[in-house]
């Protein structure tokens, strides 16, 4: 029986979480109407940051089941973007400052980093944004750090 052209292997997927990045006015409650209409659909935050500005506020938010954040938004009406991050569980041998000196090492810069409200086998969670994704998560793998995706939340 004759081969059919050569086999490709699957390409490298790079261990990531979707994050969402919501936009809202910076008034009093709006923050606390958003989590309360998460609430009521069951929806669990795994992670949240919010960076402020007079007007505006983006809110970022891991869910674990993205599928139903992002049904459950779009019906609030919520002024969103999607976006992938790296999450690193930190394990007893780890620091935050390993991980940074790996990244400046690549010549990496971190946009944001927070972590995340759950833990990967009782160890911290710590997600990051860099300017290269990609690059970032092949250097943090290459020294020996655990990177981590909505499969293991």
């Amino acid at each position: 029986m004759a081969m059919s052209g050569p086999q490709i292997e699957r390409a490298y997927e790079t261990p990531s979480i979707r994050q969402f990045n919501i936009f809202m006015p910076n008034r009093v409650g709006r923050l606390s109407k958003m989590l309360t209409t998460l609430d009521e659909a069951d929806v669990e935050i795994a992670g949240l940051s919010v960076v402020d500005s007079a007007d505006w506020a983006v809110v970022r938010m891991i869910f674990t089941d993205v599928g139903k954040a992002r049904v459950k938004l779009i019906d609030a009406g919520a002024a969103f973007t999607e976006s992938d991050v790296l999450a690193v569980a930190l394990h007893d041998i780890d620091t935050l400052s390993q991980v940074c000196k790996a990244l400046v090492a690549a010549e990496l810069n971190i946009q944001f980093a927070y972590p995340l409200f759950l833990r990967h086998n009782d160890y911290p969670v710590l997600v990051f944004h860099t300017d290269d994704h990609v690059l970032s998560a092949q250097i943090l793998t290459k020294r020996g750090f655990m990177l981590i995706d909505h499969e293991d939340m």
